[in-house]
């Protein structure tokens, strides 16, 4: 009996042993690290929305590198600038960033740049004048005062009255621009005059026929300024006198003008002789 129990306790202390024995040596391992990667969300947009293409945003690995790049949907718009967040970050349309500790939200800003309107063609139109001398020695092909564009050509025609004989065209510095009845004239970027001035030179013959309006033309004299029927000392009284300055009637200025150059000169004088002399 003392022997069984005797075992009964070797093989209990061997129990225990075994057992402190593999308390002590008990040395689980460590559960894994938590993760320490971070993960930001980065958004890319352009403003206005429809202005620009934009490269595409994502979640990405905090401190890494990423490129953005935008460009113009269309000519109507030009690249101005980003905003990173709100606040500006570069001008640059192409650029690499290193991703941060925070989300980051990127904008692509356009401005609205249509192409101006074509300027409309300036047109330019000004007066054309075109004065008798004297009044009443023919009539226009146009009214006196229309509009005629700038740099166009317009086709002049005086048609002289009865006893009249067409000296030229003058413009408004006295220069004779044409020696003809018809004629093109081409307007330039200013209101203009053109006088056409006759003769007053009833016993012509080769004159065209007048409108009817002018009576007994071809009864008085060329020199008759007074229209007495007669060239006389009167005559040349009244055209010296003009010549002079001394008489101021239009009509009378007019009819002392025998060469029909629009003033009354020295040759008008001369002239208003020789027809007294018959010479």
């Amino acid at each position: 009996m003392k022997t069984v129990i005797k075992y009964l306790l070797c093989a209990l202390l061997l129990l225990c042993g075994s057992s402190l024995h593999a308390q002590v040596d008990f040395n689980p391992t460590n559960p894994s690290e938590p993760n320490l990667y971070l993960y930001r969300n980065v958004s890319v947009a352009s403003y206005p929305s429809a202005a620009g293409y934009v490269s595409s945003g994502g979640r990405w690995l905090e401190g890494s590198s990423h490129t953005l790049s935008t460009s113009a949907r269309s000519t109507l718009y030009t690249f101005s600038h980003w905003t990173l967040n709100g606040e500006y970050y570069s001008s640059s349309s192409h650029f690499t960033f290193t991703l941060g500790s925070e989300d980051m939200a990127f904008v692509a800003h356009y401005d609205y740049t249509p192409p101006s309107p074509s300027e409309p063609s300036l047109i330019i139109k000004n007066e054309l004048f075109l004065v008798p001398y004297p009044e009443g020695a023919c009539t226009f092909n146009r009214a006196s005062g229309a509009t005629v564009l700038y740099d166009d050509w317009v086709t002049l025609t005086a048609t002289p009255s009865t006893g009249f004989q067409f000296l030229g065209w003058y413009d408004g510095t006295g220069t004779k621009v044409s020696s003809s009845l018809s004629f093109n004239y081409q307007m330039p970027d200013e209101d203009a005059t053109l006088t056409a001035r006759f003769e007053y030179n009833p016993a012509n013959p080769s004159e065209p026929s007048g409108d009817g309006s002018q009576t007994n033309v071809q009864t008085t004299p060329r020199g008759d300024v007074n229209k007495d029927l007669a060239v006389d000392l009167q005559d040349i009284v009244i055209v010296l006198n003009t010549f002079l300055g001394k008489n101021g009637n239009e009509e009378s200025s007019a009819l002392c003008d025998l060469n029909g150059d629009g003033t009354v000169d020295i040759e008008d004088v001369v002239k208003v002789l020789n027809v007294f002399l018959k010479k």
